[in-house]
């Protein structure tokens, strides 16, 4: 598959905090009673691991950049060769956390069943990276920074327990360090950290902004975001779109229909496209994210993605400017 134009070559994802994303399939999710799991599936995950996974898929060249540990860390690793997602895997000591998602075919709902299943996830919070394990993946990162050169570098997903604001500065100073843009996808205190060590993107999605700025609107919290040392500030809104907010120009984008199916992974995905498509005008890369993002939404699984159905899902997103 030819690369994507704008990919400007191999775009690096780093997760601080990745899992062993495990998927079960039920016909119906009833709590409380024995659910029988069709043909689980179990793979390396957190949302930077699933982003490297989608710019492959849309045929740009990633390289991801982890901690790994304990009994899941081999597995991790053969699960990122079988996809053939490249990847520079720091040893660290402890366990891989693991994140079950249960995706319902239908979900039971207390006046009968509805015909809309919503996954139910269970993510487990990790383990902390202790000093020394933060020293050693900042190093992997500015060495791969440094022999690879990327134009982009993507920091996303949860921080381990105990992450500090130092911390997460040093891995956006590593990902700068030869020039690269670094486009951060978090949220809590870290996403305000983010912001405040100038992430040249931050991408929450509507919940996640407000609650970490206190504000009560999209608008507000991309303000504060962008007061604090953000460059642009995309705020996704599930089935509603997502808005991006650079300088003075405001673009908001919604797909033109509604997409079920399993939507974890959906802002991975979106930021994913965001990435390969920077070089694009905002409306551009607004509807590449949006379609990327519905098509991951009809895939059964996080960090998957049809390349045939994003080209169909493009040409029918809405994108104004506000």
């Amino acid at each position: 598959m030819e690369a994507e134009q704008g990919a400007g070559g191999v775009i690096v994802t780093v997760t601080p905090n990745p899992a062993w994303d495990v998927t079960y399939p039920v016909d119906e999710l009833r709590v409380g009673e024995s659910i029988r799991v069709r043909a689980p599936l179990g793979r390396a995950g957190g949302k930077g691991i699933n982003v490297a996974r989608v710019i492959c898929a849309l045929g740009g060249q990633a390289l991801a950049v982890a901690p790994v540990r304990g009994s899941r860390g081999q597995l991790f690793a053969d699960s990122l060769a079988a996809d053939e997602v490249p990847a520079r895997l720091v040893p660290v000591p402890g366990e891989v956390r693991q994140s079950v998602a249960v995706v319902p075919e239908r979900a039971a709902t207390p006046t009968g069943v509805s015909q809309r299943a919503e996954p139910t996830v269970f993510n487990e919070a990790g383990e902390p990276l202790g000093q020394d394990s933060w020293a050693a993946l900042t190093l992997a990162l500015r060495e791969v920074v440094a022999d690879s050169r990327p134009q982009t570098v993507v920091i996303s997903g949860s921080m381990p327990p105990g992450t500090s604001e130092e911390q997460l500065r040093s891995l956006v100073e590593a990902g700068r360090a030869e020039g690269a843009r670094v486009l951060v996808d978090t949220s809590g205190e870290a996403l305000i950290w983010a912001a405040r060590a100038a992430a040249d993107l931050v991408k929450p999605n509507r919940t996640e902004a407000m609650d970490a700025t206190g504000e009560d609107g999209v608008e507000g919290a991309a303000a504060a975001l962008r007061r604090l040392g953000a460059g642009a500030v995309v705020i996704t809104d599930g089935g509603n779109g997502m808005t991006a907010f650079d300088g003075d120009a405001v673009w908001r984008a919604r797909p033109a229909d509604a997409v079920s199916g399993n939507p974890t992974g959906a802002g991975d995905a979106a930021l994913a496209a965001l990435a390969l498509s920077w070089d694009r005008q905002w409306p551009a890369r607004l509807r590449h994210a949006i379609a990327a993002s519905a098509a991951a939404v009809a895939e059964p699984v996080a960090g998957q993605v049809n390349p045939a159905a994003v080209a169909a899902y493009e040409s029918s997103v809405d994108v104004e400017e506000m």
